[in-house]
């Protein structure tokens, strides 16, 4: 009969029953049993995230605007940190996976580690942020990471500047990597030198110190495309402790349109589309491929510049 009552049938339940059996369940303190449910209708309200560090702000914005389009879709969001490992991240795809999430969200690590896919998951899974390993029957839905990155140095290019400078990681593919390629077309492109890039990897002092050898340089450039926010915000920090004026010695633009980015100083300009957007997105990809069980076309969400005081506008 309680049964009959939470989920609303699959037999009618007499009014004056149902209100004795909802003021027993307020006075019990009865709660569901959630996973209880999912594993006896093999599906939940849940989805599986999986991020590489929900501490680092592009990740975690990301992590909130997907919570917020879940929960409007009526689902909850369980929440996975991979710590940049590719091991770490499958066992927590299969960890949900085993939960009857209803589908997983997967956000991909730019590690220089093997690019396998978590086989035989069970249940629908869109790659988001990161496109879906080659062979892999999975859609993604991503920014227009490469496209970005050109209209970043294209920007710099129209400021005047000549001496672009390009900052990102390690990995050679994701999207960060897709990034510095877009700079890169820009420079060949407006006949520029596209040779002056600095690679860094995950330990952020490390990076910082990285970027003040590379600031102290004679033919240090005169512009930096940082293809990431948090890279570009140690760019901010490296000049000033060098004493370098931001836009007048050096000029930044990041990529993320992440919040920290607006409230540097100064503010600065980067590539980005709404948090919002690309969650819904994949919320709904993700729901598609529930829904209808056949392989959905992947998709690149356009991005747009959001000019501040750091490239030198206004």
């Amino acid at each position: 009969m309680v049964s009959y009552v939470l989920n609303d049938g699959p037999r009618p339940v007499a009014k004056a029953t149902r209100a004795r059996v909802l003021a027993a369940i307020e006075e019990l303190g009865y709660r569901p049993n959630l996973v209880a449910r999912a594993l006896r209708s093999t599906r939940s309200n849940t989805i599986g995230l999986v991020v590489p560090d929900s501490s680092e702000a592009f990740f975690a914005e990301l992590v909130h605007a997907v919570e917020r389009a879940a929960f409007a879709a009526d689902s909850l969001v369980l929440l996975g940190n991979s710590g940049y490992s590719r091991a770490q991240e499958a066992r927590y795809a299969r960890t949900l996976a085993s939960m009857q999430v209803g589908g997983v969200l997967l956000v991909r690590s730019e590690v220089g580690e093997p690019h396998t896919h978590p086989a035989d998951l069970g249940v629908p899974v869109v790659y988001l942020n990161y496109r879906a390993p080659r062979g892999v029957d999975a859609p993604s839905v991503t920014l227009a990471n490469r496209h970005g990155g050109r209209s970043a140095a294209e920007h710099l290019l129209e400021h005047g500047y000549r001496r672009i400078g390009c900052l990102t990681g390690t990995s050679r593919s994701g999207p960060v990597a897709d990034r510095a390629r877009g700079w890169a077309d820009a420079m060949r492109a407006a006949d520029r030198d596209a040779s002056a890039v600095r690679r860094t990897g995950l330990d952020r002092p490390a990076a910082r110190e990285e970027v003040k050898a590379w600031l102290r340089q004679k033919d240090r450039p005169d512009a930096v495309f940082a293809a990431a926010d948090g890279l570009a915000l140690d760019v901010l920090a490296a000049a000033q402790e060098l004493g370098l004026r931001v836009p007048e010695d050096l000029a930044v633009v990041g990529f993320g349109a992440t919040a920290p980015a607006a409230y540097s100083w100064p503010p600065l300009t980067t590539i980005g589309r709404s948090f919002d957007d690309f969650a819904q997105a994949a919320v709904t990809a993700l729901q598609t491929v529930r829904e209808k069980g056949s392989r959905q076309a992947d998709q690149v969400l356009a991005v747009s510049l959001i000019p501040r005081r750091s490239c030198g506008c206004p």
